[in-house]
């Protein structure tokens, strides 16, 4: 069981996770974090839920993990513009890059629009919603899937997957690692917040494909051409240069980036 008064302990933020919604077990902290009743601002709140069972990833695929043995959780932001929230979700998918690095020495990558990888497999991944109140955003929720401490996954997932102590044969203390990565993202939603261009040179450094040919799958159909990968502009839309040395832009809802191999 995730121990609060221990979370509590280990934060050293000034507003994220100050507030902590927390259940044993919850269909999806998504669902949950969009529809919580306002009477207050819930800026930096979590909702957290040691057993997801309902839980959802990107393109409504399922996201199955391992009980009490990891980190399902999402973050409720209410930012006074509804923009650039493409760039929001890297961030947070930043700080657990950053994370991993600095705390296992592991190399990481982002997978556009919202996954982490560690040696081509998936270790966490990231579910962004809106809540709109006519055309005004009341919130924002992102949703982070980060394992932990479960080290066997599904057959069908045991080649696409890994996690913190699978990398490192470690056990770790899940409320510290939620700790410190609050820390990271309340840093990361501050450069988001004052659109600080070094955010977005971080992120589009990790990113799967920066600077390299690559074929785009938009709305589920696979382009013929190619396309040099750009990364994401100031706008988080994501960004190629096609062979006639024309910009497109797509958004993330879009498109696919798939690596071609056998180019730089």
């Amino acid at each position: 069981m995730f121990d609060q008064h221990l979370f509590y302990k280990k934060l050293s933020t000034s507003w994220l996770g100050r507030e902590l919604f927390y259940f044993q077990k919850l269909p999806s902290t998504n669902t949950y974090a969009k529809q919580i009743v306002k009477t207050e601002r819930f800026h930096g709140a979590i909702v957290l839920a040691d057993n997801q069972t309902e839980g959802r990833g990107q393109h409504q695929r399922s996201w199955e993990i391992e009980a009490h043995q990891n980190l399902t959780f999402s973050i409720i932001f209410e930012p006074q513009k509804g923009d650039r929230l493409s760039i929001l979700t890297l961030a947070c998918a930043l700080a657990v890059s950053d994370y991993i690095e600095e705390h296992l020495k592991q190399d990481t990558q982002l997978k556009w629009p919202n996954d982490v990888l560690v040696n081509g497999k998936k270790i966490s991944g990231l579910l962004t919603e809106t809540v709109f109140r006519g055309d005004v955003l009341d919130r924002l929720v992102i949703g982070i899937g980060f394992n932990i401490n479960q080290r066997k996954f599904d057959e069908k997932l045991n080649e696409t997957a890994t996690s913190l102590a699978i990398l490192d044969d470690k056990k770790h203390q899940r409320e510290e690692v939620l700790a410190r990565l609050l820390t990271r993202i309340e840093y990361l939603y501050r450069l988001w917040n004052t659109q600080d261009i070094d955010l977005l040179k971080r992120i589009n450094k990790k990113l799967i494909g920066y600077g390299k040919w690559v074929t785009l799958e938009v709305n589920d159909e696979l382009l013929d051409s190619e396309y040099k990968f750009m990364g994401i502009n100031e706008l988080g839309h994501l960004v190629v240069l096609n062979k006639a040395l024309e910009v497109n832009t797509f958004s993330h809802e879009q498109v696919k980036v798939r690596l071609n191999s056998s180019k730089s």
